[in-house]
């Protein structure tokens, strides 16, 4: 089977080949990675004699902040390792460098410099063995996701152990391996150990074929994100800086997605009747579509404002919409209410944690199949609900921001939930450690 994987790719690389400078050269997105991802101009040194290296791969920008605790915890229990740390995406790399390269203060915790950045090797055999060669990993830690046969098959020729942490598998992408349960379980069998979110992960895990004895159950990561120390003078200057005075209400719908734009533009207009000082700040999940989104409002006839832009006026504005990279979580500290985008256009949601560490109530849409166990256990709470439609997300805003009391509830109770749930990195070391890997 991986025979003819090969085969296949490399017919597909062969094709490609006389494309690639055309790619190069139009392709902002691509002009980035291409190179790098194909194995040249990575930026990777030399291993150094007696060296330790340990290779951890995050897919995207999510991942990445998912792995800023585990990242911590391990140079501090094992700092003789050194850490390479790729991303398959340009946003995953611009966070990865601003969080690892030189060491920054995240969340209110440092987070060790020094690490390599760079990025993880298109799938085919000879950019994988270029890059393999060039990292020289003692073993090699995948975050969530972003499995490739190649990689892995070179992995196992190479001897190098494979970990998967932070595992989940939805239901609809269990029906897609299952379809090719065969060709899924070479690949998955080639990873040392899986490290699953939940019991039903590992159920679903299994019934792909994988031995259950290299599945083991440690939580997610994202509940030991440290949480942001936000004191009242911090934000009370944050409030300041977006115009938010008494009495204004505050609706924040973070890492929102094409289609739920016009979602939420109606369900503000129609919320502004009730609520004239209502402000909305809305992030997209792709900073790059704020222009988009700003001609459309402003064709709606509503108020909105980029925040680079913000300070050019000192006019207040009804829609602040959120243009530069890693403000979003701790922008949560000033709402009234979170929507998680993600979750009303098939798009399989958003950490909803992010809000539950500042205590606020939550509000989500149908599909929240990436984060399945940790939106259960939110609305389960009854600090969270979900809105299956725009109708039924207008009323539910309408009942939350009327009723003070409520905000309170609903917020203490998400915070209880993440407050009740960390522990999944140090499980995750220990499970290393018991492997030999570390």
């Amino acid at each position: 089977m991986i025979v003819f994987y090969k085969i296949v790719t490399n017919i597909i690389l062969i094709a490609v080949i006389p494309f690639l400078p055309f790619i190069y050269l139009f392709s902002e997105k691509r002009k980035a990675n291409l190179l790098p991802r194909l194995g040249f101009n990575t930026g990777f040194k030399k291993r150094q004699p007696g060296e330790k290296r340990i290779w951890i791969h995050a897919l995207s920008v999510g991942e990445v902040i998912s792995a800023v605790p585990f990242v911590k915890a391990l140079k501090e229990r094992h700092n003789d390792f050194n850490i390479v740390f790729t991303v398959s995406t340009k946003t995953g790399f611009d966070m990865a460098e601003q969080l690892f390269k030189t060491g920054v203060v995240f969340k209110k915790e440092v987070v060790p410099g020094n690490i390599v950045v760079g990025y993880f090797p298109f799938d085919f055999g000879f950019c994988v063995a270029r890059i393999s060669k060039q990292i020289e990993a003692d073993a090699v830690v995948l975050v969530e996701t972003d499995l490739w046969p190649n990689f892995l098959y070179k992995m196992h020729q190479d001897r190098i152990p494979v970990i998967l942490i932070n595992a989940r598998l939805s239901e609809r992408s269990l029906k897609g391996y299952l379809f090719f349960k065969n060709f899924s379980l070479l690949f998955f069998s080639l990873l040392t150990h899986i490290m699953a979110q939940s019991s039903l992960d590992k159920k679903r895990f299994q019934a792909m074929g994988v031995d259950g004895e290299k599945i083991s159950v440690v939580g997610n990561i994202k509940f030991d994100q440290p949480i942001i120390d936000m004191d009242l003078n911090h934000i009370k200057q944050m409030k300041k800086c977006f115009g938010i005075q008494k009495g204004v209400k505050v609706f924040i719908a973070g890492s929102t997605h094409e289609g739920e734009d016009k979602i939420l533009c109606k369900v503000y207009k129609n919320l502004k009747r009730n609520f004239p000082e209502l402000l909305m700040i809305l992030a997209p999940r792709d900073p790059k579509q704020c222009g988009k989104i700003l001609s459309y409002f402003l064709s709606e006839n509503l108020n909105v404002i980029l925040m680079s832009d913000m300070d050019k006026t000192d006019e207040n504005s009804d829609i602040i919409l959120i243009d530069t990279m890693g403000e979003l979580s701790k922008l949560y500290a000033v709402c009234d209410v979170a929507f998680i985008g993600g979750s009303m256009v098939r798009q399989g949601g958003h950490n909803p944690l992010e809000p539950a560490a500042f205590a606020k109530p939550i509000l989500f849409g149908d599909d929240m199949s990436d984060f399945l166990l940790v939106a259960k256990m939110l609305t389960d709470n009854k600090g969270s609900k979900i809105v299956k439609s725009e109708i039924q997300l207008q009323q539910e805003l309408e009942i939350i921001l009327k009723d003070n009391q409520l905000q309170k509830y609903m917020g203490n109770k998400n915070f209880e939930i993440f407050s009740k749930n960390s522990g999944s990195v140090q499980k995750i070391i220990k499970k290393m450690e018991q492997l030999n890997i570390v």
